[in-house]
């Protein structure tokens, strides 16, 4: 575990040395602010909810998530540093491991920007004159903002990122261009993550099939307030996958 840190702290650093990082984040907070007053107008709705809010971000994490991982691999590959990385005594598991988890790190600086939403929607929500006491107290219990839901909603953002974050990986492994690394992560998360909507198009009998398979209605549950065990082991099993994809594609360019 120590070699995994090691690793992470490392990648993580590498993110916030260049400007990638300030311009995902400032970037993925503005387009999802942006959307959810263009398109939603959550201030002028009457209703304290974060729903489109939790909507706008997890699509845009279909889009932020591939840009954060397309040099995990891809870069090192390029500039022929995954060959030093090679001496080190790390397995490609650990080596993966790390990445990922710095990947899931800056992802969780992206979505923890979008609380000032949150935080916006429950101060507006509070009633003039409502209640003396703690404001904290009032900003939790008159807001109209439900803690739980918004809990649940952070917790399917953070499991969402993780689960494209692997696949994103996996795709960065496969490959030494940052380019198609970006577009294969995109193409392998938007489509399940857009199958959720468009399951009136499916054959009746594949329906529970692709209902299972969608992203976006594994998430959808969690951004209602509801927490499912399968919800969980889905996104959980999504990213297990693109790791041991990713360790795959590592060890047979060693033995290749």
């Amino acid at each position: 575990m120590r070699n995994v840190l090691a690793i992470a702290r490392r990648e993580l650093g590498a993110y916030f040395d260049s400007p990638l990082a300030y311009v995902i984040v400032t970037i993925y907070a503005v387009l999802v602010g942006g959307f959810a007053l263009w398109f939603d107008d959550v201030f002028a709705a009457g209703v304290v909810s974060l729903r489109s809010v939790f909507f706008w971000s997890a699509l845009f994490l279909v889009l932020l998530v591939p840009a954060v991982t397309m040099r995990l691999f891809a870069e090192e590959y390029r500039t022929g540093s995954i060959e030093l990385l090679a001496t080190f005594p790390i397995t490609e598991g650990e080596l993966v491991l790390g990445k990922w988890l710095a990947a899931v790190s800056l992802v969780g600086i992206g979505i923890l920007a979008t609380l000032s939403y949150a935080l916006t929607l429950a101060v507006l929500g509070v009633p003039e004159g409502a209640g003396a006491g703690n404001f904290l107290v009032r900003l939790v219990n008159e807001s109209g903002l439900d803690p739980g839901e918004v809990a649940c909603g952070y917790l399917g953002l953070l499991l969402l990122g993780a689960a494209i974050a692997g696949l994103g990986t996996a795709a960065s492994a496969l490959t030494n261009s940052q380019i198609v690394a970006f577009l294969g992560a995109l193409v392998v998360s938007l489509f399940p993550f857009a199958l959720g909507s468009f399951l009136d198009k499916v054959p009746a009998g594949l329906v529970p099939l692709a209902q299972f398979l969608a992203l976006n209605t594994h998430f959808n549950n969690l951004a209602r307030g509801v927490i499912d065990l399968r919800d969980l082991v889905y996104c959980g099993s999504v990213a297990a996958l693109g790791l041991h994809v990713a360790v795959y594609a590592l060890e047979r360019r060693r033995l290749g």
